[in-house]
């Protein structure tokens, strides 16, 4: 693991706790491919821990049970497998309670979700071990989910049984576009940015770049070649997790890709009279969010997979026939700098809040939001769309604006940006823009009082 990048205040956390003695337990969760695992088997790489790790998949209780225990008898009595047979889940955790009684061991169950599933009683029988025999041993018990609400409510809600267990839990997201650029370090930073677009930031997509092709030859290979990494098949994993039903899964993703936002026109453009199930499995595994504003409307979260769909899937039948590259240059690459306008705008918020306290933002700020509503002028409606709204408590504080395209930041950006601010009712409100490409000698002269940033300084 000499590539390994980032996740210094994760492997902190997880150290402090391995420093101290007795039972501790960690549950770490966060959507499939961030790099979960990764962490885990660098932590335990650091510490030359003696450990077992058990991934769960989607099989029977028997046969989990029979693999765990392989598991357990490999890392911790080599001598013993083959010999030796669990009957229950209750003797491979007293195997591990006596081996942890004389030395310290990290126990890692990871993809507990499906655990749980096949064993419905596990997380009280993971309780009671916890209560009673684990906690007079030098266990340090690790619990690793993708399904975020799972891990949230079923591990560590109030009314589950593992509740107040943990003495560390957090939620591991996608890399920000700092340490994304890690993956790529020969780029510029608008390659970088780009690669970030393309990635959100996931772990497993970025580890598909190669940082010696160039970032052409990088999306021709993973989007838009016969051989290509991100095809239909893998597209249906990331979505469902499972095979379930994925062809309405795709429906509901293509909507909203496509611009049909609101849950009502989902549900009309997809043909399918009740949207809801599948929508709160894709909201469950992150693939898309709902924004809470006076109308809401849903999002695609993923931004590799808002981009397959938008931009690969069109273009199917030229790249099964050997042409995606004409395709990608002809019709995507043009449009690149389109598609990166919405992760801009969360690169944006993320220097912002990343840099809240310090002399480049200049107010403090809660938290930042984006701004949508409409005004009567005469007979007609306007629509006023501010792209990040900074907020200190319940008072607005900030507005920005941002731009991602070749051009400066110019006059008619500028203006049109200040007629938005003319509607908008909050006193000694901040201005910061944001641009790929620098700004126009007018706009530096006449922004009087906002802060300026480009692409280069937010790296």
């Amino acid at each position: 693991m000499s590539n390994f990048i980032g996740r210094k205040e994760e492997l902190a956390a997880l150290q402090e706790l391995y420093n101290k003695n007795g039972f501790h337990m960690a549950v770490l969760f966060g959507r499939r491919r961030v790099g979960k695992t990764t962490l885990v088997n660098k932590f335990i790489e650091i510490n030359k821990c003696k450990s077992v790790s058990f991934v769960s998949t989607e099989m029977a209780e028997s046969e989990l049970m029979l693999r765990m225990g392989n598991d357990v008898l490999e890392a911790l009595a080599p001598n013993l497998n083959g010999k030796l047979k669990f009957d229950s889940f209750d003797s491979i955790f007293d195997f591990i309670a006596d081996a942890a009684e004389k030395e310290q061991i990290v126990f890692v169950i990871d993809e507990y979700p499906y655990l749980a599933k096949a064993c419905p009683y596990m997380n009280s029988l993971l309780q009671k071990y916890i209560d009673h025999k684990w906690k007079k041993s030098n266990l340090y018990f690790i619990l690793l989910g993708s399904l975020v609400s799972f891990m949230r409510e079923d591990v560590l809600g109030s009314s589950a049984p593992l509740h107040g267990r943990a003495n560390l839990e957090f939620k591991i997201n996608p890399f920000g576009y700092k340490d994304t650029a890690s993956f790529v370090p020969d780029y510029n930073v608008e390659e970088k940015a780009i690669v970030y677009g393309l990635t959100g930031g996931v772990a497993k997509y970025l580890e598909q770049f190669d940082n010696k092709l160039s970032l052409d030859e990088n999306i021709e290979k993973l989007f838009f070649s016969r051989n290509a990494f991100f095809t239909e098949e893998q597209i249906k994993t990331v979505i469902t997790g499972e095979k379930s039903n994925p062809v309405a899964y795709n429906s509901i993703i293509d909507a909203i890709a496509n611009g049909k936002t609101k849950y009502n026109e989902i549900q009309a453009t997809t043909g399918m009279s009740d949207i809801s199930f599948c929508l709160k499995n894709l909201l469950a595994t992150e693939i898309v969010e709902r924004r809470e504003t006076p109308k809401p409307y849903y999002l695609i979260a993923d931004s590799m997979v808002n981009f397959y769909f938008r931009y690969v899937a069109p273009g199917a039948s030229l790249i099964n026939s050997g042409k995606g590259n004409i395709y990608y240059k002809q019709k995507v690459k043009p449009n690149l700098h389109q598609f990166m306008g919405s992760v801009f705008e969360k690169m944006a918020k993320d220097y912002i809040l990343s840099n809240v306290g310090t002399k480049k933002i200049p107010c403090f700020l809660t938290d930042i939001v984006e701004y949508q509503n409409s005004v009567k002028i005469g007979k007609e409606i306007k629509s006023i769309e501010i792209d990040l709204l900074g907020i200190d408590g319940k008072k607005y504080a900030l507005a920005a604006e941002c731009k991602f395209k070749s051009e400066k930041f110019g006059k008619e950006d500028l203006e049109i940006f200040q007629d938005k601010l003319n509607y908008f009712l909050a006193s000694n409100l901040k201005v910061m823009l944001f641009s790929l490409s620098g700004f126009t000698d007018y706009v530096v002269k006449n922004a009087k009082g906002y802060k300026l940033v480009t692409l280069d300084n937010m790296y």
